[in-house]
């Protein structure tokens, strides 16, 4: 790391070694592994609750990887629980209104901190950074109103920060793409149903297996808007790749195959 970046990291552990029991939000995104890896390394693996909101929501693949993939950067002693959540249960979340994200990632969040009240734990951290602060995120008045802790945006850690340190302490997840759940790819006001959830699914799925990872599909009636990384443009132009995602999707009912040309972030 260089200086400027060893000096956020240095600050960051001494915030967190001022607590003693913590739990800690984490998707699986470089964001919060990053911070769950710190704490772990702050406070001991025994005093750290590494907590994944396990929805359907969420990918298969991801909700069956989570603990192995978290195993490699936090370390097999790590302390991983799956919490089983249910947005479903919450009409104004089906309805996907503006303020979906604010009831999901409120009522995903109360439920991790009761789990950890039954530990006697009185503080939960997420992976919010101070790039996040920029964007509109209805979820961050959720953080707000449930006095959840970002450690990473009090030590001043933007999301390249984030990449660069994860990528010096070797954690796998320096280089993943960023990700959401996949209510996000549905057009707001349109409601969310587990059968829509799993068809996007399965198109990104579809483009995974073609290389495509980091991708979003969002359906839109008789189209699709397809999102890839940057790096991943230039392949899919190819007249055979086209061809062939073309023909999946229409197999699936999309007239209309469209590509962001402007690409992803990671």
């Amino acid at each position: 790391m260089d200086t400027d970046l060893q000096g956020k990291f240095a600050d960051l552990l001494e915030d967190l070694s001022s607590y003693q029991r913590v739990g800690v939000a984490c998707s699986g995104g470089v964001d919060s592994t990053f911070l769950a890896h710190a704490c772990c390394r702050a406070l001991g693996p025994d005093n750290v609750i590494v907590l994944f909101g396990d929805s359907k929501l969420q990918s298969s693949g991801l909700r069956d990887a989570i603990e192995d993939r978290l195993a490699r950067d936090l370390g097999p002693e790590a302390r991983v629980r799956k919490i089983e959540v249910d947005p479903f249960r919450q009409a104004a979340f089906v309805k996907n209104g503006r303020d979906r994200c604010y009831v999901c990632k409120k009522h995903v969040y109360a439920e991790f901190l009761d789990y950890l009240s039954s530990l006697e734990i009185s503080v939960l951290f997420d992976g919010t950074n101070r790039d996040d602060l920029q964007d509109e995120r209805p979820g961050l008045k959720a953080i707000e109103e449930l006095g959840i802790v970002s450690p990473l945006v009090t030590a001043g850690f933007h999301k390249e920060d984030i990449r660069r340190a994860a990528k010096a302490l070797g954690l796998a997840c320096a280089d993943l793409p960023s990700n959401s759940c996949l209510a996000t790819r549905i057009e707001t006001d349109t409601a969310i149903d587990d059968q829509h959830l799993r068809a996007i699914e399965a198109m990104e799925s579809f483009l995974h297996e073609r290389g495509y990872h980091g991708c979003r599909v969002r359906p839109r009636s008789n189209k699709v808007y397809i999102e890839l990384l940057a790096e991943d443009i230039e392949k899919i132009a190819t007249h055979q790749e086209r061809s062939s995602i073309i023909a999946f999707f229409q197999e699936n009912g999309y007239d209309v195959v469209m590509l962001e040309l402007g690409g992803r972030k990671r």
